[in-house]
């Protein structure tokens, strides 16, 4: 199997403005002849639309142009790429959806192209089962404090670091 490519670390995050995620359904509906509807789940990865959008110079572009080309195979195969979702900026396999692969148009200044694409993820992380059921009984200032008061027991208040090593 080969490596899946990575995003390239010069060009930059895609912007807030048209960014959006768009999770698809995880299940079915059966109309029976008689009482409600049957809902079923059918599978457990749920994939996600993300619309993105950037902005490149000339030379991001090129750059741009370049990873759709001959790391991707025309926009092809998946890639490794950070996007934004609730539990923050994360790294996620994602692939261009759309044909063409994405749209580029010029700025009115002719200094930025801007660059928008379809990508689907296979699998948007979320939080843990544990971390979920914390979340429903605390607010996010509540589980700042306890954080800050468990990492001073845990670094300031017992042994110092040469007894955990």
């Amino acid at each position: 199997m080969t490596d899946i490519a990575q995003w390239p670390t010069t060009l930059p995050e895609p912007r807030a403005d048209g960014y959006g995620l768009q999770r698809k359904a995880s299940y079915t509906s059966t109309d029976m002849d008689s009482g409600d509807t049957r809902t079923r789940r059918r599978f457990t990865r749920t994939p996600s639309s993300v619309a993105v959008k950037w902005r490149f110079t000339h030379y991001e572009l090129a750059t741009f142009e370049a990873f759709v080309a001959f790391d991707i195979n025309d926009g092809a195969a998946p890639f490794m790429v950070n996007l934004l979702n609730g539990v923050g900026v994360v790294q996620v396999r994602a692939k261009f959806t759309a044909d063409p692969p994405y749209q580029a148009a010029i700025s009115d200044s002719r200094a930025w192209f801007d660059v928008t694409a379809t990508l689907q993820v296979r699998q948007m992380p979320t939080v843990s089962l544990d971390e979920y059921q914390v979340m429903q009984q605390y607010t996010q200032q509540e589980v700042d404090i306890m954080d800050c008061k468990l990492h001073n027991l845990i670094h300031v208040r017992l042994p110092g670091p040469a007894r955990w090593d």
